[in-house]
Order: C-alpha cells, then structure tokens, then sequence
C-alpha cells in the first residue's frame, strides 16, 4: 500500500513539474527564440535549437533551482547545446586512431588539422583586458549600486536574496541595479575602453 501512495504522490509531483515548466517555456519562448536566432542567423536552425534546448531543460528540470531566473538557466543550456552541435558539424576529421591517419592508398601519412577550441592568446588577452576594465568602472560605482549589480549578475542571486542580504525591499534591489547598470554603462562610455 505504502509504495501505491508514493508512486501516486511521484506523479503528482512529475505533472505539477510538467505544468511549471510549461509555464516557464511559454514565459520565455520569445525571447529564448530571439538568442536562438542570434546564436545561429537562421530561422530555422534557430528553431531546432530552441527544441533541443527544451528537451534538454526538461530532462534536467529537477537541477533547477526555483528562485533563481528561469530564463538565464534555460539560456546556459542552450548555450551548451549550440557550441555542442557546433562541435558536431565542425568538417574537420578526427582520427580514431593513428592507424587511420595512414592512408590506404600509398601509404604516406595524413596531416590532420587539430582544432583548438580554446581561446586564442590574443583573445586571452583581450578578454583580461576587459576584465580589468570592467572590475575598475565597477569601483567606481557607489557601494550600493556595486554590491546590488555583483550579487545579481557575478553571484546570480535572486532579487529576493539580495533584498535579504541588503536588508531592503525586492522593488529597490530593481532600482539599485537597473541605476547601477545606467551608471556603469555611462562610466564605461566615458572612458571609451570598453565596446
């Protein structure tokens, strides 16, 4: 009787998750479609993407936490899931062993282009540079505005728990981090370092 009720209890658990992620899915599906089309410039492998992103979340929804965006989670995955098909349609040949490089025909060896998928030196530095950049606006901003914008965007704090950490209302943390974000951009400008 005792694994009737929890099998029962399971389910309802599974179709209340079902409903919820529907929920989110619709909430998000504009503007999960328009990084899609960004991410690949094509109406139509965007929609595979947005597909295969969503059966993704999906299998992964019980890794979600509630609480935190939706959207910036569903995001990640389908980040992932272009770079992965990327690396799949990448025309590039692998050798399965060092035996395959040997070409059958007359014997002499095959060079194989290795891809790096890393980034370069140069963008290394770039993205350090950048880096560098952005930390010293940041300093700039009042303490405030800085802290609200860190948790939000460095730490992925919910509004909620920023408002618990500052001790104020989630309509200020709003406030705090859409002035702090107009500030930062506006010192970044300012300097002209950053694009």
């Amino acid at each position: 009787m005792a694994t009737i009720e929890s099998e029962i209890q399971l389910l309802n658990r599974e179709d209340k998750d079902l409903q919820q992620f529907h929920e989110m899915m619709v909430d998000t599906r504009r503007r999960a479609y328009t990084m899609a089309l960004q991410l690949t410039r094509n109406p139509s492998d965007a929609e595979d993407l947005m597909q295969d992103t969503y059966v993704k979340a999906w299998r992964g929804f019980d890794s979600y936490m509630p609480g935190r965006p939706f959207l910036n989670w569903l995001l990640r995955i389908m980040q992932r899931a272009y770079l992965d098909s990327r690396r799949r349609d990448n025309p590039i040949r692998k050798a399965e062993s060092l035996n395959s490089m040997i070409s059958p025909s007359d014997g002499e060896v095959q060079e194989l282009p290795i891809s790096d998928s890393g980034p370069t030196p140069d963008e290394e530095i770039l993205h350090q540079e950048f880096k560098t950049d952005l930390y010293a606006a940041l300093d700039e901003l009042p303490e405030v505005y800085r802290d609200a914008i860190v948790m939000c965007d460095l730490e992925e704090m919910s509004y909620s728990e920023i408002a618990d950490r500052q001790n104020t209302t989630i309509g200020t943390v709003r406030s705090r981090i859409h002035r702090g974000r107009r500030l930062l951009r506006d010192i970044i400008q300012k300097r002209g370092t950053l694009v």
